[in-house]
């Protein structure tokens, strides 16, 4: 079988404070991409796993320690021939590892027929990794708590966006280092973030210059102070007729909210100038 494998953007991510298992408190919308990697699952007697990109073929890519967890977890001793096809870039903030991890538990779930309710498979993405249970669900979701929480936005706003990654990553936990201490405050219960109405209701409502007016990413500053040249990639997006420009999760690549394909087209063109990896294209739609 061949699955697809998505990528994400947060259109808003804001965090909340530090919680006491060390990991941070976020509120997030994700929305998925029609940017995807493929996996081709084939049954076999012995795990096998092989990459587009050499340097993942290893026992510590999240789709070989998906295939291993799942089947532990139902004491089998089935394989597969797994081929992962690239196309999502890494340390971008587009959540490939993860998303490559989710659809990986997916499909053997099926292949295997083990029958796993989907509670089980969301069980065992949390403990792959803290956004990989969101990439199980719907095309656009509201991601709180360490990200293992999630819940659908359903809209059918047909948005463009444009996405370039400059050659350096950046490491999420480096990122996180930075955030200034007011961000860091202790988490309360709290009600749904005004931040996240607001993108909620320009979803629903398919209104594109509301949706470029609600996007915001608390890990933006941090990686712009890390990596100066990200102010270029932002400029060149603006300049090119992006209506808002945000940092992809926590970078190093950065997407532009469009008005039409075309825009998107040429923000593109003009981020050749700057960035080794573009893509331009829409928003997973909800079926």
């Amino acid at each position: 079988m061949n699955v697809s494998a998505h990528a994400k953007i947060n259109l808003t991510l804001r965090v909340l404070g530090k919680r006491p298992d060390g990991y941070h408190e976020l509120e997030s919308i994700v929305q998925l991409l029609e940017l995807a990697d493929t996996l081709q699952i084939d049954d076999a007697d012995t795990l096998i796993f092989t990459c587009s990109d050499p340097a993942l073929e290893n026992e510590q890519n999240l789709v070989v320690r998906a295939a291993r967890l799942l089947a532990r977890y139902n004491a089998i001793p089935r394989g597969a021939h797994i081929h992962l096809e690239k196309a999502i870039p890494a340390q971008a903030g587009l959540g490939g590892g993860s998303s490559d991890a989710a659809v990986a538990l997916i499909a053997l779930n099926e292949l295997w027929e083990l029958r796993r309710p989907f509670d089980d498979l969301r069980q065992l993405a949390a403990e792959l990794g803290s956004d990989v249970p969101l990439f199980l669900d719907g095309p656009t979701q509201i991601m709180r708590g360490r990200g293992e929480s999630t819940t659908p936005v359903v809209h059918a706003t047909p948005v463009f966006v444009v996405l370039g990654k400059i050659a350096q990553g950046l490491s999420t936990a480096d990122v996180y280092a930075r955030l200034q201490a007011p961000t860091l405050a202790p988490t309360h219960a709290h009600r749904q973030l005004p931040e996240t109405d607001a993108m909620v209701r320009a979803l629903q409502q398919g209104d594109i210059a509301r949706i470029a007016a609600a996007v915001v990413n608390d890990l933006e500053g941090p990686a712009l102070e890390m990596i100066t040249e990200l102010y270029r990639v932002r400029q060149l997006m603006l300049e090119a007729g992006c209506v808002s420009v945000l940092l992809c999760g926590s970078g190093s690549a950065v997407f532009g909210i469009c008005p039409d394909e075309p825009t998107a087209h040429a923000a593109e063109a003009a981020l050749a100038l700057a960035c080794p990896w573009t893509w331009s294209g829409r928003f997973l739609r909800w079926k």
